[in-house]
């Protein structure tokens, strides 16, 4: 009971701090600042994890869980930073963030530059870490969920990562839909110079996407100077079939309705 009582003690102390995640050095030095010995955190934390009062993240690093009557649990994007500091929620639950799909993700999806293994169950939660180039980690907002700052790719980071991952979206159409639902919203500029940085296929599958969607033939000018060699599928998940476009050096492996 001593070991039980002390434990929660520690708990209702970190939970004053107003943390939902903490690491064991944080637990240590609340320990210290209550009277509580630091080193009995690795044993209480032990107990707790055995009652479910908290759940371990990865070595070091644990979170409130649901039962533990200290207040709600920590959001599922926080999870995900917590388990990955250098990354941003990105792909399709980015989409669902920024209303650019209609779908609700079974899984919190986010970039990293960082090797990691992927993907990560905790709880009820599954979260997919997707590695890319150091070069290609921009087109990152700070956003506030509850008490949490967040890292999060914006409106048109999220759709370009759709171009070239679409499987991490749903699929290419759910992409289309997006830019569709993005709408006037769009910032053009950013979109344009984005793509720029990132590979030829993508900026030309933008290139094909903004002519549909009505796009003055200006604004498409450094799309088209691009140069490229060879014919780069639409939908990068989809068939090598359909029809050739020359202007876009795409083949159109997919409509747009």
């Amino acid at each position: 009971m001593k070991h039980s009582t002390a434990g929660i003690n520690l708990l209702r102390h970190l939970a004053h701090q107003g943390l939902k995640i903490f690491t064991i050095g944080q637990a240590q030095e609340t320990a210290r600042q209550e009277g509580i010995n630091p080193g009995y955190v690795a044993e209480a934390l032990h107990h707790l994890l055995k009652g479910k009062w908290i759940i371990r993240l990865k070595r070091g690093v644990y979170a409130f869980s649901i039962h533990s009557g200290f207040g709600p649990s920590p959001h599922e994007f926080e999870v995900s930073q917590a388990l990955i500091p250098y990354s941003a929620i990105s792909h399709w639950t980015a989409m669902h963030y920024h209303h650019l799909t209609q779908q609700t993700p079974n899984k919190i999806f986010s970039i990293t530059p960082t090797t990691t293994s992927i993907p990560r169950s905790i709880g009820k939660g599954m979260y997919h870490f997707i590695k890319i180039k150091k070069e290609y980690y921009f087109g990152i907002e700070k956003v506030w969920i509850g008490e949490a700052q967040i890292q999060i790719t914006n409106p048109e980071r999220t759709l370009l990562d759709g171009l070239m991952a679409p499987q991490y979206c749903g699929d290419f159409q759910e992409v289309l839909q997006g830019f569709k639902m993005l709408g006037n919203k769009m910032n053009l500029e950013r979109m344009v110079a984005y793509s720029l940085r990132l590979n030829q296929a993508t900026v030309k599958r933008l290139g094909w996407i903004l002519e549909k969607l009505g796009t003055d033939e200006l604004s498409l000018k450094q799309l088209l100077q691009l140069p490229t060699k060879g014919y780069r599928k639409l939908d990068p998940c989809g068939p090598l079939k359909g029809p050739y476009n020359k202007k876009w050096m795409i083949q159109e492996n997919i409509g747009i309705s």
